[in-house]
This record gives structure tokens, sequence and C-alpha cells, in this order.
């Protein structure tokens, strides 16, 4: 699992030549996973070369975040043959509860990215809500609650909650440790960019993830430091924007 679509060809571009000088045998009980939230087009390539070399492989990205890692109850999203899938599905099940065979190559990153863009709006909006509600005189633990039990409830309220003590003593969020230890902003950046790419390529229009992009980008030129953090740090830029009007 590696931070973006260079880190994966540089490593790749050591790995095939070792695969292509495997014995036979060894080939036969050697797979590749990746877990990287890459360019899918870019990691069809990798796949591509891996198998030219007799080596299987299978795209595999991650939903759960650091929470899910730590829990052993992540989602691991599949790309590649069925058979191959059933072949890395116990290794797989040792650190996620769900592992779903997405499709072909390239089809696990595909899904990934769908559900990255709408976490990627999502968190936004749950920002916005609890900074309006806090304007309105709301305790931003009983709208938590009023949110967590109605239409509006989603993962980064009831699970990612941007702010501080809203959840409850049981749940400790990013925010509550200034926000370390989640998935960086940066990484958040990187695959929205990721589905505005490849939505261009597929010809589909996504006018709240272009605009979920930008405010990130903008986000980490202007707080450099957020880009480090959790992206439900997005919330103190906002705040922060809002003070400044």
């Amino acid at each position: 699992m590696l931070p973006s679509s260079a880190q994966v060809r540089t490593v790749y571009s050591s790995i095939i030549p070792a695969l292509r000088n495997l014995h036979p045998d060894d080939k036969q009980h050697t797979v590749c996973i990746d877990s990287t939230t890459l360019d899918v087009s870019v990691a069809q390539e990798v796949a591509k070369e891996v198998i030219t070399s007799g080596v299987r492989m299978v795209d595999a990205p991650v939903s759960g975040g650091v929470t899910g890692a730590k829990a052993g109850t992540l989602a691991f999203l599949v790309g590649g043959t069925a058979e191959d899938f059933k072949s890395v599905e116990p290794t797989l099940a040792l650190m996620g509860q769900r592992i779903v065979h997405c499709g072909p190559s390239g089809a696990g990153l595909g899904a990934k990215i769908c559900n990255n863009l709408i976490l990627g709006v999502q968190q936004i909006v749950v920002a916005e809500a609890m900074i309006l509600g806090q304007n309105l005189g709301l305790d931003p633990a009983v709208l938590s609650s009023v949110i967590g039990s109605s239409t509006g409830n989603c993962w980064s309220l009831s699970v990612n909650n941007p702010v501080p003590h809203a959840l409850g003593p049981e749940k400790s969020p990013p925010c509550e440790r200034d926000y370390e230890g989640g998935f960086a902003t940066a990484l958040m950046e990187k695959d929205m960019g990721l589905a505005s790419d490849i939505a261009t390529k597929t010809g589909t229009r996504l006018p709240l993830g272009d605009a979920a992009l930008e405010l990130y980008a903008k986000m980490i030129k202007e707080r450099p430091e957020l880009g480090k953090k959790d992206f439900s740090s997005v919330y103190e830029y906002i705040r922060g924007e809002l003070k400044s009007v």
C-alpha cells in the first residue's frame, strides 16, 4: 500500500524483473496484492506487466480508515479474476471483515475512488453543518446526536466527527488529537483528483466533487500544516475562513 501512482510505478519497476526470473513453480504460487489507491489505468498497466511475467496480481484498496485498520474491520475492494480473488481472499480476511470482488483488474480501484468521492464531499458538508449549528447556539454533542439518529447520519459525522467531544467519551476521532492519526488531507486531495481525472476520461460531470477538490487544494495551499492532518480538519479551515470574513 503506497501513497500514489508514482510510487507504484517505481516499486514494480524493481519487482517485475525479479518476478520474470522466478522458477515456474514459484511463479505458480506467487501473487501480488496492491492496496494503493491510484490511477486505474496505471494499475491496469502494472497488472498487465506482472501477469505477463507469469505471476498473478489483484488490486485491493481498502475502506474503513485508521479505525478499521486497528480493529481489523477493513473492507477490501478487489479487482482481478475470480480465480485470483479466491486465492487472496483468505489472506485479506486476516486484515479485513468484508472482502468484495468488484470485477476485473482495476474494478476495486474504481469502487474505492467512487467511495472516496462521496467521503470527501461528505466531510465538508458535515463541517459546514456543525459550524452552522453552533452559530445557531446548538451544543455540538446535541446536534451530533440528533443528526446521528436522523437522515443526515453518515461516517463523517458518527465516526470522524470534526468537533472535539461531540461524540462522547467512548469515541476518540482525530479532532480530539489535534487531527492527528487519521487520513491525511493531502491523500484525500489526491483521491479527489483521481476521481476528477477518471470522470474527465469517461465524460462524467462531478459538480460537487470538483468543488470539493478545489476546496481541499485551497486549504492545503493556504494552510499547508493541515495537509498532514486528518481531512476532517477541513472544519478548522472553514471555521477560520468564516472568522476572517
